[in-house]
C-alpha cells in the first residue's frame, strides 16, 4: 500500500469519526439552539439563518465537511480507478516516462484495499494487458508491465526471441514482430541523459495481441535469467520457464531496457492491482507537457 492511499484512509478516518461525533453529539446541542432562535424570533428564520445555526462552522466544521469527499475518493480508488505515473522507459514505446495513466482496478476483482485478496471475482489478466502490480522482490513498490504468460503457459526466451507454447497445446510458437517504417520510428535518436529511451519500434504479434515494442539489440543485460529450480536456464541466453497456477509472466515493451519477469520470476494473483486502461496526462521536466501522449492504451 503506497504513502498516498495511507495518508487517504488515516485523512478518511478522522474525519469519519469526527463526523459521527458532530452527528451524534453537536447536531443535537444545534437543533436545540434552532429551536430556541425560532421561538424568541418575531419573523420566521430565512432558510439560510437556519442553516448557518444548525450547519457546523470553522475549521471544525470544514473539517466534517470533508469526510464525504475523502470517503468517496477513497472509495474510488480502491475499488474502480487509481492514478500512477510513469517512472521509466521499461514499457516505451507503449508507455514513457512520465506519463500519468489510469488503472481500472475492478477488472481482475474487487479486492481488500488492505490484503489485496479478492473479495468478488469479477476476471482475469488476458494475455497482452498492461497491468500494474506489486513487485515480488519489494511488495511495497508497484510495477507496470505487459501480461505475456498465462498459468500453465510455458515461456522460452532465447536469444532475445520469445516464445510461448499455451497451456494444452503441444506446439512452441515462435512470436513475431515487424519493424514499423522509418517514417513511424519515434525514438531513434539516442539521449545521452536517458540511453534506454532508444530503440527500433517493431509490431508484435501476440498470439493474436498486436501491440507496438521497442528493440534496442545492441544491448545485452548483464544480469542472468531467473531460476527456480525447475526451470531450463542458461546464464541471460536461454530461459524456459512454465508459469505455475495463480501466477502470470510480465515483460515489459521496451525489451532490452526493462527488469521483469525474466529477471525476477512470475507474478502472483494477489499482487495484481488492476490494468492499464488510458494515459490522462503526460509531463517531465525535460520535455515539458506531451498532449499527444493522451489517449487510451494497447
Amino acid at each position: 500500500m503506497n504513502t498516498i492511499t495511507l495518508v487517504l484512509i488515516g485523512s478518511t478516518a478522522l474525519t469519519g469519526i469526527m463526523w459521527l461525533f458532530d452527528v451524534f453529539c453537536f447536531r443535537k446541542q444545534r437543533k436545540e439552539e434552532l429551536r430556541k432562535a425560532e421561538e424568541e424570533a418575531r419573523v420566521p428564520l430565512t432558510r439560510k439563518e437556519k442553516s448557518e445555526i444548525l450547519e457546523a462552522g470553522g475549521l471544525w466544521g470544514n473539517l466534517v465537511s470533508c469526510f464525504p469527499v475523502l470517503l468517496a475518493v477513497l472509495l474510488v480508488r480502491s475499488f474502480v480507478y487509481e492514478p500512477f505515473r510513469i517512472p521509466s522507459a521499461s514499457m516505451m514505446p507503449t508507455l514513457t516516462r512520465g506519463d500519468f495513466i489510469l488503472i481500472e482496478k475492478f477488472r481482475y476483482g474487487l479486492r481488500n484495499p488492505f490484503t489485496n485478496k479478492v473479495l468478488y471475482a469479477t476476471g482475469t489478466p488476458q494475455r497482452g494487458d498492461v497491468v500494474v502490480f506489486k513487485y515480488p522482490e519489494d511488495p511495497s513498490i508497484d510495477y507496470i508491465k505487459r501480461i505475456v504468460g498465462l498459468p500453465g503457459d510455458r515461456i522460452v526466451v532465447s536469444k532475445g526471441e520469445l516464445h510461448i507454447q499455451e497451456k494444452g497445446s503441444h506446439e512452441l510458437k515462435h512470436i513475431t514482430a515487424r519493424e514499423l517504417p522509418e517514417s513511424l520510428q519515434l525514438y531513434l535518436e539516442r539521449n545521452p541523459a536517458y540511453p534506454s529511451e532508444s530503440g527500433i519500434m517493431e509490431n508484435e504479434d501476440l498470439l493474436g495481441v498486436s501491440h507496438e515494442i521497442m528493440r534496442d539489440r545492441g544491448v545485452v543485460t548483464p544480469e542472468t535469467f531467473f531460476d527456480d529450480g525447475s526451470s531450463n536456464v542458461i546464464g541471460n541466453i536461454h530461459g524456459d520457464w512454465v508459469v505455475p497456477e495463480g501466477h502470470y509472466f510480465a515483460m515489459g515493451d521496451n525489451r532490452e531496457h526493462s527488469r521483469d519477469s525474466r529477471y525476477w520470476g512470475f507474478v502472483p494473483d494477489d499482487y495484481l492491482l488492476g490494468r492499464a486502461v488510458a494515459v490522462w496526462f503526460s509531463c517531465t521536466m525535460d520535455g515539458g507537457i506531451k498532449i499527444d501522449r493522451i489517449g487510451g492504451i494497447n
